[in-house]
């Protein structure tokens, strides 16, 4: 009698899982990511927010500048609902599709865990197709995601904004050393 070759498991979905870890206090990055005021301030051109679960949630994003002086067009304009809001531990947005593309999942989810002086937040973009025509897709998204957390970490840490222009996690933990 032979062993059976292990089954694999191939999955259906991938996920943008992003992790900045952010010298904030939970309630302030928590604050950052649901208030409408402040999302403006730091990477947004408008925003509207119900900050309650079940609350809708408005956001207007910037076409930024890359490094090459070339412009992307960002996520455009979306409309949600906040679905799980826990103060200074997690939120999570519930996005209608972009108009005619209905590839990107819905749900995003923002995990505020408090370490020390410190908070590492861990974004979850979930449920992209595994197939290889969404890679794209989902390296734009995660691109944007990054984006959008190396933003908060500047503001955060150093009260900058730089709404205009791309930035990723290495360049915000550059540019928030120089500030010390």
């Amino acid at each position: 009698m032979s062993a059976a070759a292990p089954r694999r498991s191939r999955s259906k979905s991938r996920d943008v899982r992003l992790t900045a870890r952010v010298k904030a206090e939970p309630e302030a990055v928590y604050r950052a990511l649901t208030s409408a005021r402040e999302l403006t301030r730091w990477w947004l051109l408008g925003a509207e927010t119900d900050a309650r679960n079940g609350g809708r949630v408005r956001m207007v994003w910037p076409r930024v500048k890359r490094p090459d002086g070339t412009r992307c067009d960002g996520f455009g304009e979306r409309e949600g609902v906040f679905v799980d809001l826990e103060p200074g531990s997690k939120v999570a947005w519930m996005f209608r599709p972009a108009r005619g593309d209905r590839r990107a999942p819905p749900l995003v989810s923002v995990f505020i865990e408090k370490h020390g002086a410190a908070c590492e937040l861990t974004l979850l973009h979930a449920g992209f197709s595994a197939a290889a025509s969404a890679d794209e897709l989902r390296r734009g998204y995660a691109c944007a995601w990054e984006d959008g957390l190396a933003k908060l970490q500047l503001y955060l840490e150093t009260g900058r904004t730089c709404k205009m222009e791309l930035l990723d996690l290495e360049s915000a933990r550059i540019l928030t050393r120089r500030r010390k």
